[in-house]
């Protein structure tokens, strides 16, 4: 075997393989054997035949591309040993020539990241007050939900909720169909498109009604952006809410003892999802300067994993997995590539950011402890001993439970860096480094 390595960008290099004759021939020699214990030929039973034979059955050409479903795998894992190269990922493969066979191997190796002074950082954490206008658009929100649906003889108005048939075209390309379709007349929803709810006030009961409506440019179904539909409707029903009164009976419906224990919970609910959400927003920013400020450079397999990785996520959605999910985007006329071309930008970042999150953890030295796993994998048991055991099992496998350590350590890595970005860091002394590290 003759090798010949090549460095090139992104993290990857290029292993040329040449095979000699010799080990050609042994593994046409075996792929026969496989051949022959599969080949049935007159006058034998299965497996019985003689190889002669059945290399005249299946012609040198079959033998050949047996031979090379075992040789390459082979060849390229005996490659790397002997180029001391540690690929992190399946390579892209392709041959080159038969006589003598020779193939190219692009393979992934380890990514390349310099964090930038990410020390010297500075970023403030956002703060939300709840007020009292808040807690009452939740209230409002329980009347609705606790409100009873009256049929009324009169136009739309906002706020009813409709029984109705709605049809979407443009000239032959159809859009939506729904029979006794349930509509919210809300003023500001933008389904099924900007518009549609103000085309509705004001018609009665058994009216039929035609118009047409655009979407916008930058409409989140690309295929319909920018086009301009004709809808139909025929309102069968009009209905209104009536509102319970906001009072202690009102608050125990709601599971509260009285009024002000449902605003209190109501302002605890509110606030603890307001820090979580301006939390995320300043991890997102603080990322965000953490990429800019540094070095990173990774294979583009790793994209991929990652939108193999969000396809799934999505697939969870559907009953039937991956398949359903390919039907909706079918009905959105797009094709599961084009949806992951979308995703490429998405999962670089998520890339990026785990990639110099992780570096940084290294940096750091942080750590998770056997314990510290542990007690994680209980957390997530309780309250539902049901999956206890599926969990644990789960979790007792060497990918998941790394991917369980990694997840950790870039939470512990978030947590310091906040402290660092916001100059709250309990002990700033210790462990003074610049970050300025290359993997």
């Amino acid at each position: 075997m003759k090798t010949t390595c090549e460095k090139m960008d992104n993290c990857q290099l290029a292993l040329n393989v040449e095979m000699e004759g010799n080990e050609i021939d042994k593994y046409m020699a075996e792929a026969l054997e496989h051949l022959a214990r599969r080949v049935t030929l007159p006058g034998f039973r299965k497996g019985k035949a003689p190889s002669s034979l059945v290399e005249q059955h299946v012609g040198k050409q079959a033998i050949f591309q047996e031979a090379l479903e075992h040789l390459i795998p082979e060849a390229y894992e005996e490659a790397l040993k002997k180029e001391s190269i540690a690929a992190i990922a399946e390579p892209k493969i392709e041959l080159l020539q038969i006589e003598p066979v020779t193939f190219k191997a692009i393979v992934p190796l380890k990514p390349n990241v310099t964090p930038g002074n990410y020390r010297e950082l500075k970023l403030e954490m956002g703060k939300k007050e709840i007020g009292d206008s808040d807690i009452n658009q939740v209230i409002e929100q329980l009347q609705m939900q606790f409100g009873t649906l009256v049929p009324v003889e009169r136009g739309i108005q906002y706020g009813d909720i409709i029984t109705c048939d709605i049809t979407a075209k443009r000239g032959g390309d159809q859009i939506l169909d729904r029979k006794d379709a349930a509509y919210e007349v809300n003023k500001d929803s933008k389904y099924p498109a900007p518009g549609f709810a103000e085309k509705l006030v004001g018609l009665e009961k058994d009216a039929d009604t035609e118009f047409t409506l655009s979407f916008p440019d930058d409409y989140e179904v690309k295929e319909i952006a920018g086009k301009e539909y004709t809808f139909t409707v025929k309102v069968k029903e009009i209905k209104e809410k009536s509102l319970p009164e906001v009072n202690d009976e009102f608050a125990k419906n709601a599971g509260s003892e009285n009024l002000d224990d449902l605003k209190g919970k109501i302002r605890v609910g509110l606030q603890s999802r307001a820090d979580e959400n301006l939390k995320k927003e300043f991890e997102n920013k603080l990322v965000t300067m953490l990429i800019e400020q540094s070095t990173i450079e990774f294979p583009p397999v790793l994209v991929d994993k990652e939108i193999d990785h969000i396809i799934n996520e999505e697939a969870r959605n559907f009953a039937d997995g991956v398949k359903g999910l390919e039907n909706y985007l079918g009905n959105a006329k797009k094709t599961l590539e084009q949806h992951r071309d979308d995703l490429r930008p998405a999962a670089t970042d998520r890339v990026k950011a785990f990639l110099v999150t992780s570096k940084i953890g290294e940096v750091e030295d942080i750590k998770v402890s056997e314990d510290e796993l542990a007690e994680a994998i209980e957390n997530m048991i309780k309250g539902d001993e049901t999956k206890a055991e599926n969990v644990r099992a789960l979790f007792s496998l060497p990918q998941p439970r790394e991917s369980l350590r990694d997840m950790m350590i870039i939470n512990k890595t978030m947590d310091l860096l906040a402290k660092i970005v916001t100059e709250k860091e309990e002990n700033p002394e210790e462990g003074e480094k610049n970050g300025q590290v290359t993997a």
